[in-house]
């Protein structure tokens, strides 16, 4: 019994540390992809941003701890403050546009009418649609001679290379490319509101407005603050609507960061100050993402 007893014990350490492994080894698949396209790229280009490249990307001079390291460098420059505040004013308004226009469309269906199907067909369809495609088709509708809404108006506006309506334009589209995902959310938010609150509210006399403002946001507070946060950070990568209508233009006022980033890397060919603007971009989102969280307790009802 004693020479069993012995033998098992290698045994059961093996069965431990299986047991202890066997977590990760379900993890690894995932962190092995986000290794190779998350992780690894980024610190890359973290490194990057630490020196003067050539024009195929190849780091040559370490200029970090030097007056001409890309990080001042950039800091200097007038164009990136003014890159930070147009990517500040787009991204705050298609936040907001996208959650006020998701909302309202969930309210709208959230009753069963004759056609609420399709309507709720139609308001979900922008998530179908890739942004680049959407551009392509908006370009066309915006332009200022042969565009359906100049001709529908009977007006020549120049909406994506007039310096007073180009940023008012893009904004217009990144907003309904963002409808169907905030509807879709939305919706399923609506639908988990328990019925006893709004026939409580109506035995208190409650009417419409007054039970949306008092039971059905705050029920679906959770799900409001998840679509700000997804609003926010989909708003700072936004890129095809920007590329394919304005190209940063007229006169930089849709010159947001993405647009920067990518113009000094694959214009210029800057790829040390491409990476710090990354880099500086991702510090952005990551501390409003933190104060989002700190937030959160004061204004979110679980």
């Amino acid at each position: 019994m004693k020479n069993s007893g012995k033998t098992n014990i290698p045994t059961l350490r093996k069965k431990k540390v299986l047991t202890l492994a066997e977590p990760y080894l379900f993890l690894l698949p995932a962190l092995v992809i986000f290794g190779l396209f998350l992780y690894y790229p980024f610190l890359r280009t973290i490194f990057l941003s630490m020196f003067l490249t050539n024009k195929t990307g190849k780091p040559k001079i370490f200029v970090l701890f030097t007056d001409n390291n890309n990080y001042l460098t950039l800091f200097k420059d007038p164009s990136f403050w003014s890159s930070v505040a147009v990517t500040f004013k787009f991204v705050i308004l298609v936040a907001l546009g996208g959650l006020l226009v998701g909302l309202t469309s969930s309210l709208l269906t959230e009753r069963k009418y004759l056609g609420s199907s399709f309507s709720a067909a139609v308001y979900a369809m922008p998530i179908a649609i890739a942004s680049a495609a959407a551009s392509m088709a908006f370009k066309m509708i915006l332009h200022p001679t042969n565009g359906l809404l100049n001709q529908l108006m009977g007006t020549q506006i120049n909406f994506t290379g007039d310096s007073r309506y180009a940023l008012a334009s893009v904004v217009g589209i990144t907003i309904w490319l963002t409808s169907g995902i905030n509807f879709i959310f939305i919706s399923a938010g609506l639908r988990n509101v328990p019925g006893e609150l709004y026939d409580s509210a109506s035995v208190d006399g409650a009417g419409y407005w007054r039970k949306v403002f008092s039971v059905t946001i705050p029920s679906i507070s959770p799900t409001l603050f998840f679509q700000i946060i997804i609003n926010i950070i989909g708003a700072f990568q936004s890129f095809s609507q920007i590329k394919l209508l304005t190209e940063g233009g007229p006169g930089d006022t849709t010159n947001v960061m993405v647009w920067s980033i990518y113009k000094d890397a694959f214009r210029n060919f800057r790829f040390g100050a491409a990476a710090a603007r990354s880099v500086i971009l991702f510090l952005i989102v990551m501390i409003i993402t933190i104060i989002q969280f700190r937030f959160e307790k004061k204004g979110v009802n679980y």
